[in-house]
């Protein structure tokens, strides 16, 4: 990648499958971020980006040293990760391309020594629910399954709603096609199998997302 291409990605702003790094600091957050990519669809990480994506400049050899070091120790099951460094005209740029594992999910280790999971929301990382990382264990949720009937005026309704509106509780859900709590579940649940929805944690709450 050359700087145009990369100042053109860094345009985009931080995403699922983006994020910005001005340096490698914080173990725990820094294995959190990489390990939730992992978990998700795969993508990039830019470290001597700043938030506002301007770039500030690193040494890559001292930062790739410590980004490996933390990859190798604090996530588990192992996972590969390719560098790179851009040149710029404001410094360089350490890229590191995170795979769309095929070994997911990997934990990350956190500050109190706890393994933890956590997947991609939009441009943060937020904890798997564990109904959802063991699917994934299973390697259910992979690829999109084809269900062997069609979807239902529901579970369209659900999933268009999804589209146009990040997220959703089973709550919200219930309201928004007049089911039980019970009905809603069991569709939902059909939906998480085939892979077709996430199911996320955050601060004890759980909501859905495509």
């Amino acid at each position: 990648m050359n700087q145009y291409q990369l100042r053109q990605l860094i345009k985009k702003g931080e995403s699922r499958n983006l994020e910005f790094k001005q340096r490698v600091t914080k173990p725990d957050r820094f294995a959190k971020t990489v390990s939730s990519i992992a978990n998700t669809q795969g993508g990039i990480l830019l470290v001597g980006v700043n938030d506002d994506h301007s770039i500030n400049g690193i040494d890559p050899f001292e930062e790739q040293y410590v980004a490996d070091e933390i990859i190798k120790y604090n996530i588990h099951p192992p996972l590969h990760v390719k560098f790179s460094t851009i040149e710029t005209d404001d410094g360089l740029v350490l890229m590191l391309k995170i795979p769309n594992s095929e070994f997911k999910p990997h934990r990350a280790l956190s500050k109190k020594g706890e393994w933890q999971t956590y997947v991609r929301f939009n441009d943060k990382s937020v904890l798997m629910s564990e109904r959802q990382e063991k699917i994934q264990k299973k390697g259910i949720a992979k690829s999109i399954r084809p269900l062997k009937r069609k979807l239902s005026r529901q579970e369209k309704s659900l999933l268009v709603y999804l589209y146009e509106n990040e997220k959703i509780t089973l709550k919200k859900f219930c309201q928004l096609v007049n089911f039980s709590e019970r009905r809603a579940r069991k569709t939902v649940n059909e939906l998480l199998y085939f892979g077709l929805l996430r199911e996320h944690t955050f601060e004890k709450a759980v909501f859905y997302s495509l």
